[in-house]
């Protein structure tokens, strides 16, 4: 088979950190994965291919250009990944482009190219010994009087099935479905239920639960201060169970937090996510939650029953220790890459 090249040309490297160990495959099969990202390689190497390609796309048909965050925004035999958002952050111009991808489902539009960047070469934890809940992250909730009546009112209701939200059904009774609005609400709504949920799950499981995140320090004192040293994060997860309420921006049951708790060794703890694939669900890969009492009881299982924990654990890592679900991938982002070719 003729080999299929994916060359990453984002101007940045701080986005290297959301592909996690995406870029360290090189090669599955006939792909092969190069890395041009970052100043001086995107300058010296990564716009000369740019060039040529927008030149010569039909003889340069088996690359694929990969950008980040429209920086560059790239037309021919390419993909743009976009990260931390939906369509909705696609700025106007872009919005036409069929190569856009995207990493979150969009509750209120669903997304043409949804990506899974699966874990590549997880850590494997022989036995978990001492585990804690774990989770790190913050909040930026925003002050805003809509959001707090629906809060009052649904409040329980939320509580008891935080999935609730995803449902046109739900902001239909508010005559919000409609509302040019309705990502900021339904983001902001999403915050309230991590920190609430975080308050909650602090109270209950006390020494068993690890906080990361400065801003929590008012609410919670015993939460660490943020960090920002990635290998410390990473040693975190490792052998620990590691709480995960989903992307504010909408639903995937993989998506870079969840991909790095995977890959470095934590139990993935994740509250319900819409999108999840039958498959996975009927294998019961994924530790789930959609409400307060089933963190409670799931948790207090996973803390109380070790040997329960390792079967959790040794499930999800068989499943994700399969570096054919990426090749998967690469081949769904090439069928893209050529869609503007057309």
């Amino acid at each position: 088979m003729k080999n299929k090249y994916f060359i990453f040309v984002h101007r940045h490297r701080f986005r290297n950190r959301v592909l996690n160990n995406f870029l360290k495959i090189k090669k599955i099969d006939n792909y092969i994965i190069l890395n041009l990202s970052g100043v001086l390689r995107f300058y010296l190497l990564g716009l000369p291919f740019i060039y040529l390609i927008s030149l010569f796309k039909n003889f340069f048909n088996n690359f694929v250009l990969i950008s980040c965050d429209g920086r560059p925004q790239l037309m021919f035999n390419s993909v743009n990944f976009w990260f931390g958002g939906t369509s909705y952050k696609v700025p106007e111009e872009y919005k036409n482009y069929k190569n856009n991808c995207f990493f979150f489902e969009n509750f209120s539009k669903k997304e043409e190219n949804l990506i899974n960047l699966y874990p590549y070469k997880p850590l494997y934890i022989k036995k978990f010994n001492s585990p804690k809940i774990v989770f790190v992250g913050g909040f930026n909730i925003l002050k805003d009087n809509i959001i707090e009546e629906i809060w009052d009112k649904e409040r329980n209701n939320v509580f008891n099935n935080f999935s609730i939200i995803d449902n046109f059904k739900f902001w239909d009774k508010y005559k919000l479905s409609d509302n040019s609005r309705l990502q900021y609400y339904y983001i902001q709504l999403k915050e309230r239920i991590r920190f609430n949920s975080i308050i909650e799950i602090n109270k209950i499981l006390k020494g068993d639960f690890i906080l990361v995140g400065t801003c929590w320090k008012k609410n919670i004192p015993s939460a660490k201060d943020d960090e920002f040293d990635i290998k410390k994060v990473r040693k975190l997860y490792s052998g620990n169970i590691c709480l995960d309420f989903g992307s504010k921006w909408g639903s995937n049951f993989i998506y870079p937090r969840s991909t790095e708790i995977i890959e470095n060794g934590g139990l993935l703890l994740q509250a319900k996510q819409i999108n999840l694939p039958e498959e996975i669900s009927n294998l019961d890969i994924i530790t789930e939650f959609n409400s307060i009492s089933e963190l409670e009881v799931i948790s207090r299982n996973l803390l109380n029953d070790i040997n329960y924990l390792n079967q959790r654990y040794k499930k999800q890592f068989e499943y994700f220790n399969n570096v054919n679900l990426n090749y998967i991938t690469l081949k769904k982002i090439y069928n893209i890459s050529k869609q503007n070719n057309i």
